[in-house]
């Protein structure tokens, strides 16, 4: 019968723990309208062009990745040429309704 709150417990931990973990790896919901706007003001366009598959950067437009490689990409890409947006630079909230747009069909 000691088990019993054990299990009781475990389950609550691991529901909870699923949960947050299945909202990390979740798309957020974003605007493609804002999107196009964010794209805008944030430059983005100066090197992928002005619809993300027409510039002299890599296209990104249809864009074909997870949002969290997207994000992930925004901060760090990793190359020399692409600069590293932190979230005070472009909020999550802007990358998420860029990812919108980038993503429509």
């Amino acid at each position: 019968m000691k088990a019993l709150p054990f299990i009781r417990h475990s389950a609550v931990f691991l529901g909870a723990g699923l949960l947050l973990i299945s909202g990390a790896c979740s798309t957020p919901s974003g605007d493609a309208e804002e999107g196009q706007r964010w794209y805008s003001m944030h430059n983005c366009y100066a090197c992928h062009g002005r619809q993300g598959n027409d510039g002299k950067a890599p296209q990104i437009y249809p864009l074909d990745m997870s949002y969290r490689h997207f994000l992930g990409i925004v901060r760090d890409a990793g190359s020399p040429i692409m600069p590293k947006y932190s979230e005070e630079k472009i909020p999550d909230g802007d990358v998420a309704d860029i990812y919108a747009w980038l993503t429509r069909k």
